[in-house]
């Protein structure tokens, strides 16, 4: 295997020539971009994982708030409906089962509107930032090459 020259090989960048493009040679210049990219990547990594943990974060936050709204909800209802329904079967009012499902109907819409509120506050797109500066990046690579 051939040796290469000393004049060859990459000289590490001097500091504050990154400033100055034109006096580097064409080697540094790949070697700073090579830099600056590998940079730039682990910034976008970092990025991510940021706004990953504080999407996991609202996500964990909104399930839980829903869980204990829920169990909380079910134990109250529960013992208001069956209150609800011994006191129409009580007052003549309805049969026993008819009050019973009447009062089923109506405790399955409300739940049901609960649900639809839950599910509106979900994150809806992922990663926003990170896409955002992502595509930005790109767009400035693109514009740079041509």
């Amino acid at each position: 295997m051939a040796e290469i020259p000393s004049t060859a090989r990459a000289r590490p960048v001097p500091p504050g020539a990154a400033g100055m493009p034109r006096q580097l040679s064409t080697r540094d210049l790949v070697t700073e971009l090579a830099r600056k990219a590998s940079q730039l990547a682990r910034k976008e990594v970092e990025l991510a994982k940021s706004e990953l943990r504080a999407d996991l974060k609202t996500e964990i936050s909104m399930a839980s708030g829903l869980g204990i709204a829920g169990v909380c909800a079910l134990l109250t209802v529960a013992m208001l409906l069956v209150a609800l329904v011994l006191g129409l079967a009580e007052a003549g009012v309805w049969s026993g089962w008819l009050g019973a499902l009447i009062v089923a109907a109506v405790v399955l819409a409300i739940g049901t509107v609960a649900g639809l509120v839950g599910w509106a506050r979900r994150v809806r797109t992922p990663l926003a930032a990170t896409r955002r500066t992502l595509q930005d990046d790109l767009r400035f690579a693109k514009e740079r090459i041509t």
